[in-house]
């Protein structure tokens, strides 16, 4: 059996993979198997015209793979699917994922396993790897073209090449910590972002270092000679001081970046090139699950982030099946309980965590690319709320969590618009909550949303004021309607005078804007009068209810009017 050379029309190397024109014909064995894996990963249940294409295009693959025609409209599936949103890290989790379901199959607990069966699966991974790798390389040939910068396949080539030689190495993964945001850059910001970033970089290293582009919105820094772990520690240092000052952008936009660093040593973290990578990556994981800006790769990282991993493909299910669910916590007048609206949040009963907390779930929505699918998901689930205590006659206003990135979508106000219209249901029914986080990173962008959401009828309110930076003047300028008074200064407020004329504070400030101020968790009593004589007159919290599910809230309201009257 000879090894086929990739042929001048073949995009994909097969013989760098060591596949034979015989081993491609196998393949087709496993035609049905495969379509079952990829129907198995329930990826259609999203209404998507470019992730149902690309999955046409993936169920032909062992009978199609080694087809040039194939290989170019697969190609061009894969980066469209791209533009649509979805991650090249999610993508390739999918394959790798079909690969595996297709072995457990031929597998089948067996005891031993024959020389015919074993090669095919390995035939069938290494043309998987062989079509990924492609795509990769695309990229990133397309990714220097635009950059002028080497990408993740040049720092492999360059690492394998310094281990060979016997020296020991630094590895360090860059990434921002709030790279979601970039999406809504102009175009000429995000096409030099990786550039810029790496020149700023590279200026704050030695001569010998090398900065390559990683995956989406990451940078690799290649420390080469290194003689003791405090080396890379004060380049990651270095490297962080440097995103202390806003960033220049061509366009004359200036935006703050928070880098978020994960550091491997080779050999001693990883043999090869790529278990360092990896190990610097998970390192990244780690220091981004912990909120800190910087972590060594640590042996615990691999177990803790497949149990993240496994978390992840749960929660993909969960958000497409739409087993996700909303729960509601009362808000109401201090005075006498009266319950005037609710809060809509977030919630969702894994069968062996019980209730996985909110801002894990988010985290894993935003660092695999499903802000838009969760948004769909969310504004249905909301008018569904809506329509179901209309039923019940129960015409509460409603509040709702945005966050940072949606903040920045151009689209959201329409997407908005189109679910009001659907449901029949008026904006002024709505109040959009966004924390002060959410509003520094663009701020006319930002503005210019909050004004075309006020336009619907919707009502702003800025979540746990007085926990973030912005200034007295910019938050003056939007067109706000409510000031929330975070938890913690409430349950504070007897602890200290400065405690008590924080609260004091805002609720004025509140007053004297026109806003409405809105204590969160209030817990007792003493709390609730002291917010009545400072002024605040609305709240929420367990002194008043729980969040409840929809069906439990209709109960309590039903007996909260009942003893009110």
């Amino acid at each position: 059996m000879t090894t086929t050379s990739a042929s001048p029309e073949s995009l994909i190397d097969f013989a760098a993979f060591n596949l034979a024109e015989d081993d491609l014909r196998s393949l087709a064995s496993l035609a049905s198997l495969w379509k079952d894996a990829v129907a198995a990963a329930n990826l259609r249940s999203e209404v998507d015209d470019a992730l149902l294409h690309f999955l046409e295009l993936t169920d032909a693959l062992p009978g199609e793979i080694a087809n040039p025609d194939w290989q170019q409209r697969w190609i061009r599936a894969w980066h469209e699917l791209q533009g649509r949103g979805y991650g090249q890290v999610e993508i390739l989790r999918w394959y790798f994922g079909f690969v595996e379901a297709c072995e457990k199959v031929l597998l089948g607990g067996r005891d031993s396993v024959g020389r015919v069966l074993l090669a095919l699966i390995g035939t069938l991974r290494r043309s998987v790897i062989a079509a990924v790798s492609c795509v990769l390389e695309v990229d990133e040939l397309a990714q220097q073209e635009a950059t002028g910068l080497p990408g993740e396949l040049a720092a492999l080539r360059f690492l394998r090449e310094l281990l060979q030689g016997g020296r020991e190495i630094g590895l360090l993964s860059v990434s921002l910590a709030n790279r979601d945001s970039f999406t809504y850059l102009d175009a000429s910001d995000i096409q030099r972002l990786p550039a810029t970033l790496a020149r700023r970089m590279a200026r704050h290293l030695r001569e010998e270092d090398r900065v390559f582009v990683g995956r989406e919105g990451e940078w690799l820094v290649v420390l080469p000679d290194i003689k003791v772990m405090s080396q890379p520690t004060l380049a990651a240092a270095h490297i962080e001081r440097m995103f202390g000052e806003p960033v220049s952008l061509f366009s004359g936009r200036k935006v703050m970046m928070r880098p978020t660093i994960g550091a491997a040593l080779l050999p001693q973290h990883g043999a090869t090139a790529e278990t360092a990578l990896h190990a610097a990556r998970l390192a990244r994981w780690g220091a981004q699950g912990r909120r800190q800006p910087f972590a060594w790769y640590d042996a615990g990282f691999a177990e803790s982030w497949q149990q993240r991993h496994e978390l992840a493909e749960e929660l993909r299910e969960a958000l497409f099946q739409e087993t996700l669910e909303l729960h509601l916590q009362p808000q109401v007048e201090l005075a006498d309980g009266h319950c005037t609206g609710g809060e809509l949040l977030l919630r969702w009963p894994h069968a062996r965590l019980g209730w996985v907390p909110p801002p894990l779930i988010m985290e894993m929505i935003e660092e695999n690319g499903w802000r838009l699918a969760f948004n769909d998901w969310l504004l249905r689930a909301v008018m569904r709320v809506a329509a179901e205590l209309d039923q019940a006659g129960i015409g509460i206003g409603l509040s709702f969590n945005l966050t940072a990135a949606d903040m920045l979508d151009d689209d959201l106000p329409e997407f908005l618009e189109q679910n009001l219209q659907t449901w029949r249901i008026p904006g002024e029914r709505f109040t959009l909550e966004l924390t002060e986080s959410a509003l520094m990173f663009d701020r006319a962008k930002g503005s210019s949303i909050m004004h075309r959401l006020r336009k619907l009828g919707c009502r702003i309110a800025l979540d746990d004021f007085g926990t973030g930076y912005s200034s007295l003047s910019y938050l003056v300028s939007l067109p706000l309607n409510e000031l929330k008074v975070d938890r913690s200064f409430v349950v504070a407020m007897f602890d200290s005078a400065d405690s008590l004329r924080i609260v004091s504070t805002i609720v004025d400030l509140a007053r004297d804007l026109g806003m409405t101020p809105l204590a969160e968790g209030i817990e007792d009593e003493r709390q609730r009068d002291q917010l009545l004589a400072l002024g605040c007159n609305a709240g929420q919290g367990y002194l008043y209810a729980r969040p409840l599910a929809i069906s439990e809230f209709i109960v309590w309201y039903r007996s909260q009017q009942a003893a009110q009257h």
